[in-house]
Formats: C-alpha cells, sequence, structure tokens
C-alpha cells in the first residue's frame, strides 16, 4: 500500500519507491540475514528528517515476519538491542543496492546513528 501525500509531506518518488520494490524482491531480512519474504519498515516513519533531509521514505528495512514482530509486538529498542542500531543495519542493506542513493541521504542516516 503507498502512501498519500498530504499536507506536512510528500508521497515517495519513484526512485524511493523503486528502493522499496528492491527491498522487498531481495527476500533478505536486514536483521538476521535470513531468506524470508520480508516486510518494508520504515524505521522512524515516511515523514522522518534528519538534518533537515528528509530520508523517511528512503530509510527502509526489510524485516522477516519474526524480526518484524519484535519491532511491532515488542519495540524498537528490543530490536536494536537484539541486532545493532537500525542505521547499521540500513548501511550494509544499502551496499547491496543496484543503483545510486543521493549521498545526502546516506549521510544524513549514518550521522544520525541509532
Amino acid at each position: 500500500m503507498q502512501r498519500k501525500a498530504t499536507r506536512q509531506s510528500r508521497a515517495a518518488n519513484a526512485a524511493e519507491k523503486r528502493h522499496m520494490q528492491w527491498i522487498k524482491e531481495r527476500c533478505i531480512c536486514a536483521a538476521c540475514s535470513c531468506a524470508a519474504l520480508v516486510i518494508n519498515h520504515h524505521c522512524m516513519g515516511s515523514t522522518f528528517r534528519n538534518n533537515k533531509i528528509l530520508v523517511g521514505h528512503w530509510f527502509v528495512l526489510g524485516l522477516c515476519q519474526s524480526c518484524d514482530n519484535l519491532v511491532t509486538r515488542g519495540s524498537k529498542r528490543a530490536l536494536t538491542e537484539a541486532f545493532g542500531p537500525q542505521s547499521e543495519m540500513w548501511l550494509k542493506q544499502a551496499e547491496h543496492y543496484p543503483e545510486e542513493i543521493p549521498l545526502d541521504v546516506i549521510q544524513a542516516i549514518a550521522q544520525w546513528g541509532r
């Protein structure tokens, strides 16, 4: 399901949609590295900004059902305690992305560091 634009934020652009589609098609959990169907998890929501850069549509992890349940039924802290910071998981996942991710987005997520 695609998020629609609102007054507070815009909808995902074509590059962001391709990135999210690639995560789903990759079928590798960013947390536990198992090969399984994954759910796109927006780490801080689709409107998240860091250093005034909108990174919410890029800052998405592919999580298997059990890892997603850890976040959904537990907390983001539980996921972080089990697998490390979400920004590090995202950076490892992004290394395999075949297209280019904007440098300011990568820097903003790396600087966020949680």
